[in-house]
């Protein structure tokens, strides 16, 4: 039976209460590491339209990373942790990145249940939270918050672990996924089902870093020698072969998940 007091925030502020989420930028060479926006950026933007000087919001933001990347690229940016010692490195990170270039970007505690918002945002999303709360209900209260706070026409990202991949027992049994933290086994069809329950339109649901997961394996060979092959080759051919959702989801590390908040009602 599902524990119904079990509180993921809670875990998560114990388990990063010394350590954990902590980046710097030291120099203008480290800046434009930064700007540089990875695979999944440019695929949530390519999908979304969402341009520079868009107001973004983060849920469980951590040490900041996402919202520095942003940030440096125009975009205006808050973030709320339900840490305040995560918030506190991710606000010194925002501080060491401003001494190289001017950012919009603001960070709170706050815990996402209790936490009211009067602005508006062009898009809200979060990168490995949401599959920490286990309990449907919990999950519903977290997207019903990120809707109130998300513009008509606005957009909600979701970013989690693939559960369906072929190592995700292994992972669970050995606790590769490096927090201690119970999650969800997320699929494609789930996650678009909460999405649409939300109302959400236009819902995209894009496997993604194929054969990632292998740069976990507890076998060096696995992990240094098949891991980049399989890696590389995989993220250039598999996006493109015509197979269902659900086959290429047992190969992919993570799932993005994009839906757009209706303009009326």
């Amino acid at each position: 039976m599902m524990n119904t007091n079990y509180d993921a925030s809670e875990v998560w502020k114990q388990e990063l209460e010394l350590q954990g989420y902590e980046h710097h930028c030291y120099s203008a060479e480290n800046l434009k590491k930064i700007k540089r926006l990875g695979r999944v950026w440019q695929t949530i933007l390519r999908i979304t339209k969402i341009t520079p000087s868009d107001r973004l919001f983060e849920l469980g933001c951590g040490g900041g990373i996402h919202l520095a990347s942003l940030a440096v690229n125009g975009f205006e940016v808050h973030g709320i942790d339900v840490s305040a010692s995560v918030a506190s490195r991710a606000n010194n990170y925002l501080e060491e990145v401003r001494k190289f270039q001017d950012i919009k970007a603001t960070i709170e505690v706050a815990n996402i249940f209790n936490y009211e918002n009067n602005n508006s945002y062009n898009m809200c999303f979060h990168f490995g939270v949401v599959e920490h709360f286990l309990e449907l209900s919990q999950r519903q209260q977290i997207w019903n918050k990120l809707y109130s706070f998300t513009k008509p026409g606005g957009w909600i990202v979701s970013v989690v672990p693939c559960g369906q991949h072929i190592m995700r027992k292994l992972v669970r049994e050995r606790g590769l996924s490096g927090y201690n933290v119970p999650e969800i086994d997320y699929s494609c069809s789930l996650h678009k089902q909460e999405f649409e329950n939300l109302s959400l339109q236009c819902i995209h649901t894009v496997p993604h870093n194929y054969f990632g997961f292998l740069a976990a394996h507890p076998s060096l060979v696995i992990s240094k020698i098949i891991y980049p092959v399989c890696f590389i080759l995989g993220n250039i051919t598999i996006p493109y072969i015509p197979v269902s959702e659900n086959i290429k989801e047992q190969y992919a590390q993570t799932l993005i998940v994009l839906g757009r908040k209706p303009y009326q009602l």
